[in-house]
């Protein structure tokens, strides 16, 4: 929503026949419609000359608001249209805040300081919102938002989607010659007894198997991480079936992003890799960078070290790549079969951490069978069969299987416990396995620097998802909804609160500020609004009362936050 201002004005206004005075302001709602809002009650004209003709004093108290964050999103939201999209596609009678006002507060929210809808409305009286949509406090009850959020089923919030996707490849020239599509999973908190389809037992990022999951599959732009798809699946949904479900989806998306774009690329890690899925991918428009599961070509792992080639220049060094072709899903495809130092350094500290766990674990066992063997063992005995199944246990993971082994011993009638690591095993997944990664592309046209550079784009998506993730800044989980409805409406604001974000980054950046994302944030909450309330009278003790005067100023900025100010235009959000 976008208010068009004009400059405030004394109003004269008589109440039983006494003289009033107060400075008002004019502005447009939603509806068109024109509008009053007072920014000042003045009183009578000789209060008006008495004030005048002393100083202020000192102050009542004081109140501090949230202002340069809170203005920028509500401001970028404005330029996206997100309101009057909202309520387009989700109308209500002209009564209260629409749907599009309370979505849009939820995902400010979201943005700065993730709340429960019980506590909204203490967050919205600390902001600034509280002159940008004014609200009474009923309005704000949680109960409240679950009545409108009962107006988006999931048709409504997929066409919502889509027409603001089409405004920002249409009119924020949003990059989509590289695209990324990844999926996620967050925690609830329902119990088992929630009839809910979106909250499943499955494999969980965040490892804890007592909990419920939903997943959130998510495409986002090369160009500062815009989401641009989103869909909620169930969590225990394989990768696999749930891009299989969203390919048509995709396809679709495609002819919107082909009016500023002939060639589009999606990027996708091998979670996602079907015969099925990749020959979809074949017969739509898209062109397509992904990975192959290296232990499933040995092929390609045998090829030996002192045939692969250095890439030029800083963004890949320590790389050497292979390039090749071979028939993969159906279709020759060109592959190019990567090293890297770097990755192969993270993949040993990665293998000796757990390595070291590993060798704990059977020290351990090995202490405990001994003990068991003892006289005065009150614990139930060991069998030979449940050994050989914990120690397979314990050795299984990946790579660890390939070179740490243990095994069950007897001598003289007791058992042993016996384990080692092979080291020419280790050495030769050293060189065969480790540090590699086998990419795939549908583009022959692409050079190898393409081809990795592209693959390595997907820090966009897993950047978006450690954002959403992250408790002090989407915070998506935990998500206090119980219905598969409510939970949809709850990841379309994230989803939206990210948008806001990446725009506005995107937006300060190509002013020509540098500046991270992490750090914008952190500047613009910085800067406050302080409200001071001063007595009706301040000279005159006997006719103290009535409401206390107002004067509102900025916090003190830094060069920064003052060229931050200047940049987003928010001296439009001061008031008189």
């Amino acid at each position: 929503m976008r208010y068009i201002r004009i400059m405030p004005s004394l109003q004269g206004y008589s109440v039983r026949g006494n003289r009033y005075y107060r400075i008002v302001e004019s502005y447009r709602d939603e509806h068109g419609r024109p509008r009053l809002r007072v920014l000042r009650h003045l009183g009578t004209a000789q209060k008006i000359l008495q004030l005048l003709a002393q100083s202020p004093g000192r102050p009542l108290y004081a109140e501090e608001r949230d202002f340069a964050a809170t203005a920028a999103l509500w401001e970028m939201a404005g330029r996206l249209e997100v309101v009057e999209t909202i309520n387009r596609h989700a109308p209500k009678r002209r009564q209260g805040a629409s749907v599009g006002q309370y979505l849009l507060l939820a995902a400010i929210n979201r943005a700065l300081d993730p709340k429960s809808k019980c506590q909204l409305g203490c967050w919205y009286q600390r902001t600034v919102l509280t002159r940008l949509v004014p609200l009474r406090s009923a309005a704000l009850r949680s109960q409240r938002f679950w009545d409108h959020m009962r107006y988006l089923d999931e048709p409504t919030l997929t066409a919502i989607e889509k027409e603001l996707t089409h405004r920002l490849v249409d009119q924020f020239g949003i990059d989509v010659r590289a695209l990324f599509y990844d999926t996620t999973n967050f925690d609830t908190f329902l119990s088992s007894e929630n009839p809910s389809r979106l909250a499943q037992r499955g494999h969980a990022k965040s490892k804890r198997t007592d909990l419920r999951i939903v997943g959130l599959a998510l495409m986002v732009s090369w160009d500062f991480h815009v989401p641009l798809f989103s869909r909620v699946y169930a969590g225990n949904q394989p990768d696999s079936v749930t891009f299989s479900e969203v390919l048509d989806d995709l396809v679709a998306r495609y002819q919107m992003f082909r009016e500023r774009c002939q060639r589009v690329t999606l990027v996708f890690d091998k979670g996602n890799n079907s015969q099925e899925n990749i020959q979809s991918l074949d017969d739509s428009p898209y062109y397509v960078i992904g990975s192959l599961v290296p232990t499933q070509h040995s092929d390609l792992l045998d090829i030996p070290l002192e045939k692969f080639r250095g890439l030029e220049g800083p963004l890949f060094e320590g790389l050497r790549v292979y390039r090749t072709e071979k028939e993969v899903f159906g279709q020759p495809r060109t592959i190019v079969v990567t090293r890297s130092q770097a990755l192969l350094r993270g993949q040993i500290r990665g293998i000796r951490q757990h390595l070291s766990k590993k060798v704990r674990a059977l020290q351990d066992l090995q202490r405990r069978v001994a003990a068991s063997q003892n006289p005065g063992w009150r614990g139930k005995p060991y069998t030979r069969e449940g050994l050989d199944k914990q120690l397979h246990s314990i050795v299984s993971g990946q790579y660890l299987r390939d070179f740490l082994w243990a095994r069950v011993a007897e001598k003289r009638k007791r058992w042993r416990v016996e384990f080692g690591v092979d080291q020419d095993a280790y050495r030769r997944l050293k060189r065969r396995v480790l540090g590699k990664r086998i990419l795939f592309t549908t583009h022959p046209g692409l050079t190898d620097e393409e081809i990795v550079f592209g693959y390595r784009g997907q820090h966009h998506v897993e950047r978006a998802f450690r954002d959403m993730k992250d408790p002090a800044f989407i915070s998506f989980s935990p998500a206090f909804h119980w219905t598969d409805q409510m939970i949809r409406v709850h990841a379309f604001y994230c989803v939206l609160a990210l948008t806001l974000i990446s725009l506005l980054h995107r937006h300060v950046v190509q002013s020509g500020m540098e500046i991270t994302q992490g750090r914008l944030l952190q500047d613009l909450k910085g800067i406050k609004e302080i409200t001071n309330y001063y007595p009706s009278y301040s000279g005159d003790q006997r006719r103290l009362g009535g409401r206390p005067r107002a004067e509102r100023t900025m916090t003190r900025m830094s060069p920064q936050h003052q060229q931050l100010f200047e940049v987003l235009d928010l001296k439009q959000f001061l008031a008189g």
